[in-house]
């Protein structure tokens, strides 16, 4: 008796076992490959500077932090400076290597669309909206990344930022 109930609780679990593996394999788990952008995920801290239309530009002290769940991929960037402070966020869709959402920075008030890709150790992502359009390219190293933000339309023209994981 003994034995066949062991033999059952065996088959039993290697059961499950398959069903568990077939639904991750078919996708059924919710997860999403990562396409690298989980290297990124955590926070970030450290400097750059920022340059505005007129010419001028100002150095700045920045915090990041990034969440991968599921197929979504979040960013906040907040950075301090005497002029301007800078709040980024963004909520994008991933898609293997595509990605595509919302950007928005609101000392600016900038914000709309975005859509870009992720390539091993780089994104890059298009903005647009009100008025305004730009990109945003993470270089993302072991410890390291650097990002850097053009825009058309406000008065920030460009943000460049290093970072390392805290």
């Amino acid at each position: 008796m003994y034995r066949i109930r062991t033999w059952a609780g065996q088959v039993n679990a290697a059961i499950r076992l398959m069903v568990c593996l077939c639904l991750l394999a078919a996708g059924g788990g919710g997860a999403v490959a990562d396409p690298g952008l989980g290297q990124l995920v955590g926070a970030w801290s450290g400097s750059g500077r920022l340059y505005y239309t007129d010419g001028t530009s100002e150095g700045i002290t920045c915090t990041a932090y990034y969440r991968l769940q599921g197929g979504e991929f979040s960013l906040a960037i907040q950075c301090r400076s005497e002029k301007n402070p800078i709040h980024i966020r963004s909520k994008l869709d991933v898609s293997g290597s595509r990605l595509s959402g919302d950007w928005e920075e609101r000392t600016f008030n900038a914000s709309g669309s975005a859509t870009g890709t992720v390539s091993g150790n780089s994104i890059r992502l298009n903005v647009a909206g009100g008025g305004f359009t730009g990109t945003m390219t993470v270089s993302i190293g072991s410890s390291t990344h650097n990002v850097v933000i053009e825009t058309q339309g406000i008065a920030m023209s460009r943000a460049r930022i290093g970072l390392r994981k805290r």
